[in-house]
């Protein structure tokens, strides 16, 4: 926010300045224009001078804004009948988001066929679909419209 304060002010100050010395040529107060072109001379002094900007380490500490996060996977607990508890990891979810170039973007990664997915293989890539599988289940996954104003072809 103080950028766009700073570009009003760049831009402002030049331009009320310009008023100012267009009035005074109007009147021909020859003192108007001497003190005019002295805040103009002063002004691009100003403009011309480095300036210091935000050091390398905070620019690379930003975290880029625009980055979904993945939430945390979560184990879930079996008790058995004998009373024991096993910890299990909660199966991965997938997210189909772009198909393009018989490539496929699922879950932020992009896949070609033959691609290992997690504990699936990318096993073919379709218009709307792919379908991943491994040695017990074949899984299909699709590209979901999130706006109907947007057609996938």
């Amino acid at each position: 926010m103080g950028d766009e304060v700073l570009m009003k002010k760049v831009w402002l100050l030049p331009l009320a300045g310009m008023w100012m010395f267009l009035n005074a040529a109007e009147t021909g107060n020859e003192s108007m224009k001497v003190a005019l072109i002295k805040d103009y001379q002063m002004m691009f002094k100003r403009i011309g001078e480095q300036r210091i900007g935000a050091a390398v380490k905070k620019i690379e500490a930003v975290r880029p804004p625009f980055v979904r996060l993945k939430p945390e996977e979560k184990e879930k607990v079996i008790v058995k009948k004998d009373g024991t508890k096993i910890a299990v990891k909660a199966k991965a979810q997938f997210d189909l988001q772009a198909i393009m170039n018989n490539r496929a973007k699922i879950s932020g990664k992009w896949y070609k066929v033959g691609d290992k997915v997690d504990e699936y293989t990318l096993a073919t890539v379709q218009t709307g679909s792919v379908f991943l599988q491994n040695n017990e289940f074949k899984k299909r996954l699709t590209l979901r419209k999130e706006n109907e104003n947007i057609t996938i072809k």
